[in-house]
C-alpha cells in the first residue's frame, strides 16, 4: 500500500464557522426531553465529532464540520483552527502530550451511494479516511481565523466511509516507532502509523465495525472496541446487514437483534490480534487504567460498562448503569473517561443527555458506586478529563437542537430545517458533592425519571378503573381493541397544513395544500389538529427505529452505518434496539398483529411501466374482479423479513417501502384484507401500514409528478380511513397516522415538526391539541391502548396522547369518514427531459436530470437538500426563492452538492453554450 505524508500550513481564506456561546433561537429537543447543560457551553454549526483537552486545562480541541478548533473555553475564543476534508471521525480526536499535537480523523467526502462489501467503487464516489496532526503555531496572522500547523497522514489505501477514535503511544516500541492507531469502522480494520513522521506501519484485520482505540504508553499494545463483535462462523445464527448477498453478516440472537460486541487486544509489534473478549451490546468508547490493568468499555445497547482485566485477558465484571427506578433500555452509554488518579469514572449517557460519575477506586466492578449525574447538551458522545483532574469536557452530537433558517441573501421565507444541527461542547468543573446533588436532580427532572433515592411512583394498573380510550397506566382497561398505525414519509407540518386556518401554521411554507391533500386536511379538521407533533429523528434511518422500537441506537444516531447499509427498514441487525419491537411486544401478550410492509426490506424493483400499468388498473378498478390488486401484488412481491417476529406478521403480497406502485393500489390490498376480517368477524389488535409515496420521486422522468405522488398518498390514506370507519370494528378502533421524519422541507417552528393525525370514535372531534408530542408519544399511546409494556426509556416517560381522546364515560361519535378526491390529478407524470420547454426550462431540465440520478429505491437515499429544492420549486414555482435555512454540514447518504453541480455543469457544457443561458444560477 502506498502512503504519503505531507506537512502543510492550514490558512483559512475566510472565517470558519466559529462557535457561539449562546443561541437566540433555542431548538426543539425532539425526543421530548429538556437539556440544561452544566458549565461553559460552546455551540457549533453541525455535529461535534469529538473533544479533547490540550496541554492545559484552559484549552480544548474540538472536531466540528468547520474543522478542528483549539478553543479557549472560558472565553469561547478560537486559539487556532485547522481545516480538514469532510466529516470528523467517530470520537475522532486524540491529544498527544509528547508533541502537543491533536490528531483528528476524518473522511474526505460523503458517500454516493453506499458501497457494499465486494462492490466495485463507482467513479467519483470514493471516500478516503484520513488522520491529521495539528499543533498551534506562533506564526502571526492577519486572518480573522488563526491557523494551525498540520501534519497530514493520508492514503487512498487507509480505508473509506468512516474513521474511528484514534489513540497514540507515549514511547517507541520494539519496532522503533511510536504508534498511532486508527480504527476503520467500514473496513473492519485498524490502521497503524508512526506518530512522529506519519510513516505507515500497516494494519490489522478486526471484527465487525471497530470504533474506538486505546494504546499503551509503551506502544506495545492497543485495545479496540468492536461494535458488532467477532465475525460469524457457519455455526452461528447470523443475518446480513443489507439487501445484497455481498453485505457483511452479523451474529444475531433468536429475535434477529445483533449479539454482543467485543474488544480486541492487538500486539503492535507483531501486528496480531492476541485476544478477543465478548462484552456488552454495541461497545464504543474506551478508557484504560493502565497501572491497575483495567479497561472500561461503554456498551450502548445494554446500558452498562464492561470492565476488562487487561493483564489477565478476561472480563472482570459489569457496571450496570441504573440511576433511576425506571428500568428500560435507552440510557445509551457512548463514551467513558477516567480521572487522572483513576478513582472516578465518567460515563456519557447519550439517551438522557447526561454524564454519570462513578467511584471506581476499589477496582472491583461490583463495588462501583454511582456518585451522581451531570446534565449536558443533546446526545453526548465524547468525553475528556483535564490532566489536572479539575475539568470535564463533553461533546454532543445535537447540542441545543436544530437552528432557525437564515435568508442567506434570498428574499424568500425562512424556516427551521431538521439537519441544521448545532452540536455543542460543555466544559464543567468536576462538581463537589453538593453541586452534584443539584445536577443529578436536574437530569431526573429533564427526563421525567425517578431517582433511586426518591419515592417510587405507583405505576401498577389500578383495579376498578373506568375504561377509556387511552388508559393512564399500562394494563388498565381500554375502549380500544384495534389500533391501525399508518406511517408515511418526510413531510413537515407547514409543508402540508401551514394554511389550515387553525393551529400554528405558516402559509408561506405550504407546498402541498388542500388541493393536493384534502384528506389530510379534513382528518385534521374533523378529528384533532396536532400542531406540535415532532419526529424524533432526522431521516428514515432514525424515524423507523423510533416508530417501531421507541428508541434509536448509536448505529443510526451517530451514524455508524456508512459503507455498510442504510438502516431505514429492518435489514441491519446492528440498528435494532435490545428492547425489541412494537409488534413483538403485542405478540408476546397474545395480541394478533398484521403488518403491511412497515420495516420490511424494500423490494428495489421500481419500474415506471409497472407504476403506470397499476395506476391504469386502479382507474379501471370498477371493471376488475374483486381481489384483483391482491393477486396482482402477489405476482410482484413476496415480502419477507429476517426478524422472526416481523416475518410472522407480514402480509406477503404487500411490499416493503417502495414507490414502485401507487399508494391507492396498496390501499385496495388493505381494504381487501378488511373484507376478509369482516367475513371472519375478527380483526387484528395491531395493524401497521407503510404508505410512503408522499416522499415523491422528485421530477424523475416517467414517474408521478411530485404533487401527483403526494395526492396519491393522500387519497390512499383517505380511502383506508373511510373503509375502516365504515367497518363493524370502528366502534372500538383508533387510527394513528404519522410521518417517519420531516427532512424534506422546512417549518417555521422546528424542522422536526411533522404531520400527525388521529381518527377514532373516541377522538376529540374538532379539537386543536397543542401538546408537545414526539414519536415515542404515539408509540406509548398504542401501548396503553393495547396494554403493552414500554419498549424503552423514551416511551416509558413520553407524554401519551390522552389529550386527543375523550375522557372516560364520554359518548363516542361513530360518524364514519368519507374520503375526498384531490383536485390534483394522480396520473400527472414528469415529462421527458428533452420535452421540457417554456419558462425556466433550463432549471427544470437540470432538476429532472438530478432527480434521475437519485436513489429512490430506499427511504431517504436521495440527497435531501437537493431534492427539497427541486420539490419546492416544482410546487411553488421556479422563480419563488427557496426558504433560507441554516443548512447543516451533515446530510445522510447525500452526494456532495458540489459534485452534483459539477455533473450538471459538465452536462450543460456538452450541450453547448447556447443551451446554458437561463441556468438556475
Amino acid at each position: 500500500m502506498l502512503f504519503t505524508l505531507a506537512i502543510i500550513l492550514q490558512v483559512r481564506a475566510a472565517t470558519p464557522p466559529l462557535p457561539q456561546r449562546i443561541v437566540r433561537d433555542s431548538g426543539v429537543i425532539a425526543t421530548d426531553q429538556r437539556v440544561t447543560p452544566a458549565g461553559f457551553q460552546s455551540v457549533f454549526t453541525g455535529r461535534v465529532g469529538g473533544v479533547r483537552f490540550g496541554d492545559q486545562a484552559s484549552t480544548i480541541w474540538v472536531a466540528a464540520p468547520g474543522g478542528l478548533f483549539q478553543l479557549s473555553w472560558a472565553t469561547n475564543r478560537t486559539v487556532a483552527h485547522g481545516a480538514y476534508d469532510g466529516r470528523a471521525g467517530v470520537q475522532g480526536v486524540a491529544f498527544d502530550p509528547v508533541t502537543n499535537r491533536a490528531y483528528v480523523t476524518s473522511i474526505g467526502r460523503l458517500p454516493a451511494p453506499n458501497r457494499l462489501p465486494g462492490e466495485k467503487e463507482k467513479p467519483g464516489a470514493r471516500v478516503i479516511a484520513q488522520v491529521r496532526a495539528f499543533r498551534t503555531t506562533a506564526t502571526p496572522t492577519t486572518d480573522s481565523a488563526p491557523k494551525a500547523a498540520a501534519l497530514a497522514f493520508r492514503s487512498d489505501s487507509i480505508g473509506d466511509y468512516l474513521a474511528g477514535a484514534p489513540s497514540v503511544a507515549k514511547r517507541r516500541n520494539a519496532t522503533g516507532h511510536r504508534p498511532l492507531v486508527v480504527p476503520l469502522p467500514a473496513n473492519d480494520h485498524l490502521a497503524l502509523f508512526d506518530a512522529d513522521d506519519g510513516t505507515a506501519l500497516g494494519g490489522v484485520a478486526l471484527g465487525v465495525l471497530p470504533v474506538a482505540s486505546v494504546t499503551s504508553d509503551d506502544g506495545a499494545t492497543a485495545w479496540v472496541s468492536i461494535f458488532g463483535g467477532r465475525k460469524p462462523t457457519s455455526r452461528d445464527r447470523a443475518a446480513r446487514q443489507c439487501c445484497d448477498p455481498r453485505a457483511e453478516a452479523v451474529r444475531v440472537d433468536a429475535r434477529g437483534i445483533a449479539e454482543r460486541g467485543s474488544v480486541a487486544r492487538i500486539d503492535l509489534v507483531s501486528r496480531q490480534v492476541t485476544a478477543t473478549l465478548e462484552v456488552g451490546l454495541h461497545p464504543t468508547g474506551l478508557a484504560w487504567d493502565q497501572p491497575r490493568a483495567l479497561l472500561y468499555v461503554a456498551n450502548g445497547n445494554s446500558d452498562d460498562v464492561s470492565v476488562v482485566d487487561t493483564r489477565a485477558g478476561s472480563v472482570r465484571g459489569t457496571i450496570h448503569v441504573a440511576p433511576f427506578h425506571e428500568r428500560r433500555i435507552g440510557l445509551a452509554p457512548t463514551a467513558v473517561a477516567l480521572a487522572p488518579d483513576a478513582r472516578t469514572l465518567f460515563v456519557a449517557l447519550g439517551g438522557i443527555n447526561a454524564v454519570a460519575m462513578y467511584d471506581v477506586s476499589a477496582g472491583d466492578p461490583s463495588a462501583a458506586r454511582l456518585l451522581g449525574l451531570i446534565p449536558t447538551g443533546w446526545y453526548p458522545t465524547s468525553l475528556d478529563v483535564s490532566a489536572d483532574g479539575t475539568m470535564l469536557a463533553v461533546g454532543t452530537l445535537l447540542g441545543v437542537g436544530a437552528g432557525q433558517g437564515e435568508a442567506s441573501g434570498h428574499p424568500g421565507a425562512t424556516g427551521s430545517y431538521v439537519h441544521a444541527n448545532r452540536g455543542s461542547v460543555n466544559v464543567v468543573a468536576v462538581p463537589t458533592a453538593a453541586q452534584l446533588l443539584g445536577y443529578t436532580t436536574s437530569v431526573a427532572q429533564n427526563n421525567r425519571l425517578t431517582l433511586t433515592r426518591d419515592a417510587v411512583r405507583d405505576v401498577a394498573p389500578r383495579r376498578h378503573v373506568a375504561a377509556r380510550a387511552v388508559p393512564e397506566r399500562p394494563g388498565e382497561p381500554s375502549l380500544i381493541e384495534h389500533v391501525v398505525f399508518i406511517i408515511r414519509e418526510n413531510r413537515t407540518y407547514d409543508q402540508v397544513l401551514g394554511a389550515l386556518g387553525r393551529g400554528a401554521g405558516d402559509s408561506s411554507l405550504v407546498m402541498y395544500g388542500r388541493d393536493v391533500t384534502p384528506n389530510t386536511h379534513a382528518l385534521s379538521e374533523q378529528f384533532v389538529t396536532l400542531d406540535h407533533f415532532f419526529a424524533s429523528g432526522g431521516n428514515s434511518a432514525d424515524g423507523h427505529q423510533w416508530l417501531t422500537q421507541a428508541n434509536e441506537t448509536e448505529y443510526p444516531y451517530w451514524p455508524l452505518y456508512y459503507g455498510r447499509s442504510y438502516p431505514s427498514e429492518g435489514e441491519d441487525p446492528l440498528a435494532y434496539s435490545s428492547g425489541g419491537f412494537l409488534w413483538e411486544a403485542a405478540q408476546r401478550l397474545g395480541k394478533s398483529v398484521t403488518v403491511f410492509g412497515e420495516y420490511a426490506p424494500s423490494p428495489r424493483n421500481e419500474k415506471t411501466e409497472v407504476f403506470r400499468a397499476v395506476l391504469d388498473e386502479w382507474n379501471r378498478r370498477s371493471q376488475l374482479p374483486a381481489g384483483h390488486f391482491r393477486k396482482r401484488f402477489a405476482e410482484l412481491y413476496n415480502t419477507r423479513s429476517e426478524i422472526p417476529s416481523l416475518d410472522r406478521a407480514l402480509v406477503r403480497e404487500y411490499p416493503g417501502w417502495t414507490m414502485g406502485v401507487p399508494d391507492v393500489a396498496k390501499a385496495e390490498v388493505i381494504l381487501d384484507h378488511l373484507r376478509d376480517w369482516e367475513t371472519a368477524k375478527t380483526m387484528p389488535s395491531l395493524v401497521m401500514i407503510i404508505l410512503p409515496n408522499d416522499h415523491t420521486m422528485g421530477t424523475s422522468e416517467g414517474w408521478c409528478a411530485p404533487k401527483a405522488c403526494v395526492a396519491d398518498n393522500d387519497l390512499a390514506l383517505g380511502k383506508i380511513v373511510e373503509g375502516l370507519s365504515h367497518s363493524s370494528f370502528w366502534p372500538k378502533m383508533a387510527i394513528l397516522v404519522v410521518e417517519d421524519d420531516a427532512q424534506d422541507g422546512v417549518d417555521h417552528i422546528d424542522g422536526h415538526r411533522t404531520v400527525a393525525l388521529v381518527a377514532s370514535p373516541y377522538a376529540r372531534r374538532g379539537a386543536v391539541d397543542a401538546t408537545f408530542y414526539s414519536q415515542p408519544s404515539m408509540v406509548k399511546t398504542v401501548e396503553l391502548m393495547l396494554g403493552l409494556p414500554a419498549l424503552s426509556m423514551y416511551d416509558l416517560v413520553a407524554t401519551d396522547m390522552r389529550a386527543s381522546f375523550l375522557d372516560a364515560g364520554a359518548v363516542p361519535d361513530l360518524t364514519p369518514y368519507t374520503a375526498l378526491v384531490p383536485r390534483q390529478r394522480l396520473d400527472e407524470v414528469n415529462v421527458k427531459v428533452g420535452s421540457i420547454n417554456g419558462p425556466n426550462a433550463a432549471a427544470r431540465r437540470t432538476a429532472a436530470r438530478a432527480s434521475a440520478r437519485m436513489n429512490f429505491s430506499d427511504p431517504d437515499a436521495a440527497p435531501s437538500d437537493r431534492l427539497n429544492r427541486i420539490l419546492w420549486h416544482d410546487a411553488r414555482g421556479w422563480s419563488t426563492p427557496y426558504p433560507g435555512v441554516n443548512r447543516a454540514l451533515f446530510f445522510p447518504l447525500s452526494v456532495h452538492l458540489l459534485d452534483e453541480e459539477r455533473e450538471d455543469r459538465e452536462e450543460r457544457d456538452a450541450r453547448g453554450p447556447d443551451r446554458r443561458a437561463g441556468s438556475r444560477r
